[in-house]
């Protein structure tokens, strides 16, 4: 099967590189060191998912996804094969190469822990990568043969950090071979092509113009064709259009255009004297950087669920309602699941509260695995969870809810350990896998109870207490009345307009 692994090192190597002094010889070296371990280990999991093709996470897409995306990977790889041929390198090419490649490389060994951390936090969404300073200024500078390397050469480190599926990550590599070449393709037909082989800015007003709109107008094709390849192979997967699930927020392209305009700089600079891309680019790159990683890290921090990784109760309400929202808006049902683990009470007096703390995280990756990106999915508090998903039907609800209670149920628990006999002085010992945690799930459906996210939480919860009355283990749908409930939330939204009224 094709699984993305979170990282092939554990805990322990991360924290022995971490520990050491920041910017010291050594600890770069144990960076470095690290980063190409991951690499080399690339072979293994390469190796594997080739010999089981059966188990491509490619083949549980719709027949159209599938056409889509393998159909532009063949075109991409005719069209790179076509330029190579076509094109060839240069002595100065190959210099400009050297020295983008040694500041791509250097870059990507400073930003690989915090990048590592921000590619786990954005798995579920969208997720720009700011390599795009490099590889931008190279699908400029140089022919395609050593722009794609050096994309090559960028995209098996960070597939060595990456939490995606091979096929997947296989197909945005292709995404970016087809900005480079397009780039490219524009650098050879305008005269920016002329001004990069001589090496000085153009002088009259009428050249300066003509490069302006060339550099623009090559950057305006890198963002456009990644973003409709990807947007359009988004849209058949999952079967909506709508322009935060397709392309990701505003924000998130706000980031590509500014790593758009930071390889803008690198291009002048490099065309102009390539020493000077070094000298100015690094710092100038690896600061953005680390403040964006930094900036991210805070904010999911904050908003995120120490123990599980899922959104906390109040960073719940507001995505939840704003889809809730969005639903009424184009007359689309929504479904509101809560979930309560059974006899969690156990669990804790067995295997203590660090037990307890893993069981959380296993049903928490149960709800990652079978919920979409646009679902949110939060930590309700203690041992509830709770899942709102757009766009989705009485008859979707009751079977996302089923397969979700199947595989709590079918979860293996492991790293739980135990005292030796009821003597506190004795050491813990390690048990085996062990199975029967359970939960119970109830289920709101809107416009069926209601079309109030306040109202919905309460028919899902009555729904769950109904679950736990009559057995556990069950997936339970709120009757058509529901009773009032005290703990209801109210909505953001709702909590908004109200404020405005007063």
């Amino acid at each position: 099967m094709e699984v993305a692994t979170v990282s092939e090192f554990g805990k322990h190597d991360r924290d022995v590189v971490s520990a050491r002094p920041p910017g010291s010889l050594r600890g770069f070296a144990d960076t470095v060191g690290l980063a190409a371990a991951r690499v080399w280990r690339l072979r293994g999991r390469a190796w594997n998912t080739l010999r089981h093709p059966a188990g491509w996470e490619l083949w549980r897409l719709p027949p159209a996804a599938v056409l889509w995306m393998l159909g532009a990977e063949i075109a991409v790889a005719a069209w790179a094969l076509y330029s190579g041929f076509k094109a060839s390198a240069t002595a100065t090419d190959l210099v400009r190469f050297g020295v983008i490649a040694g500041c791509a490389i250097w870059y990507l060994v400073q930003t690989q822990h915090p990048e590592e951390q921000r590619r786990a936090d954005d798995r579920r969404g969208e997720h720009i990568d700011q390599t795009a300073v490099w590889l931008g200024s190279a699908a400029v500078l140089l022919p395609p043969t050593l722009s794609l390397t050096l994309l090559l050469m960028v995209r098996v480190q960070r597939y060595s950090i990456a939490h995606k599926a091979m096929t997947t990550f296989l197909f945005t590599t292709a995404a970016h071979a087809a900005s480079i070449l397009g780039v490219h393709a524009i650098t050879e037909l305008t005269s920016l092509h002329t001004w990069l082989e001589s090496g000085t800015l153009p002088q009259r007003a009428g050249d300066i113009a003509i490069a302006a709109i060339a550099l623009v107008g090559a950057a305006l094709w890198y963002f456009a064709s990644q973003t409709l390849l990807i947007s359009i192979a988004r849209g058949l997967a999952w079967g909506g259009w709508r322009r935060q699930k397709l392309i990701g927020s505003w924000a998130d392209n706000a980031d590509f255009v500014y790593a758009l305009q930071l390889a803008a700089c690198t291009t002048i600079l490099g065309a102009v004297n390539i020493a000077l891309v070094p000298l100015v680019m690094i710092g100038v790159a690896l600061r953005s950087t680390r403040l964006s990683q930094t900036l991210a890290d805070t904010i999911a921090r904050s908003q995120r669920d120490r123990k599980t990784g899922l959104l906390t109760e109040d960073s719940f309400h507001a995505p939840a309602a704003l889809r809730l929202l969005e639903d009424q808006t184009d007359r689309r049902p929504t479904a509101f699941l809560m979930l309560d683990l059974d006899h969690f009470k156990q669990w804790n007096d067995k295997y203590g509260h660090s037990g307890g703390d893993i069981v959380l995280g296993c049903v928490s990756a149960v709800l990652r695995q079978n919920t979409r990106a646009s679902d949110v999915v939060g930590r309700w508090g203690g041992e509830e969870f709770s899942v709102l998903l757009p766009d989705t039907t009485r008859e979707e609800a009751m079977r996302i809810a089923e397969r979700i209670r199947e595989a709590v149920a079918k979860t293996a628990i492991t790293g739980l350990t135990e005292l030796a006999s009821g003597h506190a002085t004795n050491e813990p010992r390690v048990v085996g896998p062990i199975h029967g945690c359970t939960v119970s799930i109830g289920v709101g459906l809107s416009p069926e109870h209601s079309t109030d996210y306040g109202e919905l939480f309460r028919a899902a919860d009555t729904a769950m207490y109904q679950a736990k009355r009559t057995g556990r283990n069950r997936v339970v749908v709120a009757p058509s009345a529901v009773p009032p409930s005290p703990r209801a939330p109210m909505s953001p939204l709702t909590r908004a307009g109200e404020t405005r009224r007063d």
